[in-house]
């Protein structure tokens, strides 16, 4: 082994000459060293670019939050009561007045305010209102459509707004309707059995009822009908059940006459039926009303 090594030196690097390269090659490429004072210190800038873009995301936040409280501003400011079709329900207002619902039927009452100084509420469908009087005398006013106000201090009425027309019944206590008959707006006071009534086109008819109460027992399912047209029972059938209704042309001048109790639409259309002798066809929420 040691004769071996002798022969085979191992291999000695030239370290001086390849330092003093690395020393030439210095001097030949020197650096440019600058003072602390020579180095120029700049403030960080944000480019108006990026200025901009934030500006604009923040507009847009903004526009969108104000879009979803208008969109959502009646949720906000009113508490909905809403019955479905073929449902009837009562509720008891903040006051302690009491609102029963008539089917496909929606009350909005403000969530604030409500009491103070006066309670209007508004009403799509047919509500039976019984209500409280306030130690501060606030009225009571039920908003309904095309213009159409009851104004009460304690009583219980009825009040039917929907697209073929509008009714206020009046049971117990006073009431004023306020109401828009062409340009010009009109008030009328109601007595005990008045019975108010606006078509289509907003005209008014007037009539008493001396047995007034009978005109809201819809709130215990039971059915009044006083020489009703069929196309009429058909809007009934509409609004109340949700219902598409075709009568045959043979049975449209015939009118129905009485009175039934129905849970549910089945046993208003058995009762139907029965009354005036007629076949009817049911096909999911379509209704044909036939001779027999």
């Amino acid at each position: 082994m040691e004769e071996w090594e002798n022969n085979n030196l191992e291999y000695l690097p030239q370290s001086e000459q390849l330092i003093q390269k690395y020393l030439d090659f210095l001097h030949s490429h020197p650096v440019e060293t600058l003072m602390p004072e020579q180095v120029e210190v700049t403030e960080p800038q944000v480019s108006f670019r990026r200025f901009t873009a934030y500006w604009y995301l923040a507009a847009a936040i903004l526009i969108l939050v104000g879009a979803s409280l208008w969109i959502f501003r009646a949720g906000l400011i009113y508490q909905t009561y809403q019955t479905q079709y073929g449902e009837v329900k009562s509720w008891v207002l903040r006051d302690g007045s009491k609102v029963t619902l008539n089917a496909n039927s929606a009350l909005k009452v403000p969530r604030w305010g409500f009491g103070q100084r006066n309670r209007k509420v508004h009403l799509q469908g047919e509500g039976f209102f019984v209500v409280t009087h306030l130690k501060h005398h606030q009225k009571f006013i039920v908003q309904a459509p095309k213009n159409l106000e009851v104004v009460v201090l304690g009583t219980e009425f009825s009040v039917f707004a929907r697209e073929r027309g509008a009714k206020v019944i009046l049971n117990k206590g006073k009431v004023k309707i306020n109401y828009q008959k062409a340009e010009t707006k009109q008030t009328l006071i109601m007595k005990p059995g008045d019975i108010v009534a606006f078509d289509e086109k907003n005209q008014l008819s007037h009539q008493h009822n001396a047995e007034p109460s009978a005109s809201s027992d819809w709130a215990e399912k039971r059915f009044n009908f006083q020489a009703t047209p069929l196309s009429e029972l058909a809007l009934i059938l509409q609004e109340t059940y949700g219902l598409q209704v075709s009568v045959d042309s043979s049975l449209l001048q015939r009118k129905l006459m009485g009175s039934f109790h129905a849970e549910n639409v089945d046993e208003f259309l058995q009762a139907i039926s029965e009354l005036m002798d007629i076949q009817i066809r049911r096909e999911g929420k379509q209704i044909q009303l036939i001779e027999p």
